[in-house]
Formats: structure tokens, sequence, C-alpha cells
């Protein structure tokens, strides 16, 4: 008699997960859909964070240091040991632009963002971008520095001007649970451009839950919601995609 061969489920690798914001029973929470976690930081403190959880999962990880726009106006008080921690860290981010909450000023989130641009040229290690309201800016600071490291544009809300430009840039497109919501018309139709070979999905963790989980907070399994709608949109299989994603996030790690 011959033996039925159990189906295994797609993996996902969650490039942009903050466990460390988060107050989960981290190893209670369910990984099987998990093939490796990133988990970025958003300031020196939160970096270390993801640094020490990184190797406390039951799941690889890897962390980033970094200092999100919301607080560029910290630079010159964390520089130091954001330099350090940086140094160590697998990637560099989160970073970027964000001028929808413009928590920092737009000259001193410039200044953040070409300090991680200048470590991640002098360090050859891949940088996470946040990018809101801010699209011609981020461009144009990214420009200057293409091809000279992996560039993670996290998140990607951009509709089709903004997607076509940066993909002439050679930069690795983030999809969230934001491309499961219904008001995300333009980011689905920009979507549709995106060479395979530059996907990548996340949830962003705790944050953007998508459609079906919308105001609780995200989690890393949930992932599978925003790649079933990624698929849907390529045409192509979740098996497919998975093969894909994690491919792409392996060329970023040079794993």
């Amino acid at each position: 008699m011959k033996e039925t061969a159990i189906k295994q489920e797609p993996k996902w690798v969650d490039t942009h997960c903050h466990l460390q914001l988060t107050d989960y029973d981290l190893l209670s929470l369910n990984y099987e859909n998990i093939e490796y976690l990133i988990l970025p930081g958003v300031d020196a403190e939160s970096s270390k964070k993801a640094k020490d959880i990184s190797s406390k999962l039951p799941v690889p990880a890897y962390w980033a240091a970094g200092l999100h726009p919301h607080d560029a106006k910290n630079l010159s008080a964390q520089k130091d040991e954001l330099l350090k921690l940086i140094a160590e860290a697998d990637l560099i981010g989160e970073t970027g632009l964000d001028y929808y909450r413009d928590h920092s000023s737009r000259e001193e989130q410039r200044e953040n963002l070409t300090f991680h641009l200048e470590r991640a040229k002098e360090f050859r290690k891949p940088i996470i971008i946040h990018c809101r309201d801010s699209f011609s800016d981020t461009y144009d600071l990214i420009k200057n520095y293409a091809d000279d490291f992996p560039v993670i544009l996290h998140s990607w809300t951009g509709g089709n001007k903004w997607t076509k430009k940066f993909i002439e840039l050679g930069v690795y497109f983030s999809l969230s649970g934001i491309l499961t919501y219904e008001t995300a018309k333009d980011l689905k139709l920009s979507v549709k451009q995106i060479p395979t070979n530059r996907l990548l999905v996340e949830t962003d963790t705790p944050y953007l839950a998508p459609g079906q989980y919308k105001g609780q907070n995200n989690k890393p399994e949930f992932i599978v919601e925003t790649a079933k709608k990624l698929a849907e949109l390529k045409e192509m299989t979740l098996q497919d995609l998975s093969s894909i994603t994690i491919s792409n996030t392996n060329t970023i790690l040079s794993r």
C-alpha cells in the first residue's frame, strides 16, 4: 500500500518583527510556519533587546540596530551606543523618514537616515528603511548608495509611480498586513509590477495585523495572511512564494 506523503505547510521569513517591543511569552508563540525572523531595533535600547532575544527563540533569528525616524532627534545622544551595536548587528535599522507624524524634524530625520546609510556602506550590511509620506526624499538619499548594500523598504505602501522608481534602484520590497486591507487599492496594483526576486513579507509585530486580525496585536504566525494576498496578486502558489521570499532574504543575509 502506497503511503500518502504529509503535505508540509509553506514557511516564511518574517523580515520585520519587533518581538522585543511586546510582552508576549516568546516561548509560547506559534512559530510553526516561520523559517526565521528578523528583529529590528528602533533605538539603542530596543536594539540591545533584539540582540538578546534573537539567541533565545525556538527559531533562528537575526537582529538589526538602528534609530527610528520618530526618534531621529535623539541621534547625537545615542550615536556612540548605536555605532557599537551596528558593528555587531546582522542588519542596520529600522531607520528612514516619516513625514506623516513628523515626531522629529525633517532635517533631523534626513541626518539620521544618512548616518545609517553611511554605516551600511562602511560595514557592507543590509539596511531596513521606514518610508512614510516621504518617497521623494527617501529615494534621493538611497540613490546615492545604489548597489553598495541591500536595501529593504519595510512595510512598502507606495503606488505605481514610486514602486517603479524604487525598482530601478534594485531595492527589496517587504509587504506587511496593509496589503490585506480593503483600502490598499493602489498598493495592490503596484505590487504586480515588483520583480519576484525583490519580494519579501513581514508582520511588523506587534503592529499592522492583517485584515482578519485587524485591531489585535500582530504575531509572526499571522504572516501567512499577507502571503496569501501577495500570492494571489502575483498569481503564484503559496509554496512558490515561500521559496522565492526565503531565497530573497537568504540573498540579503548572504546565507
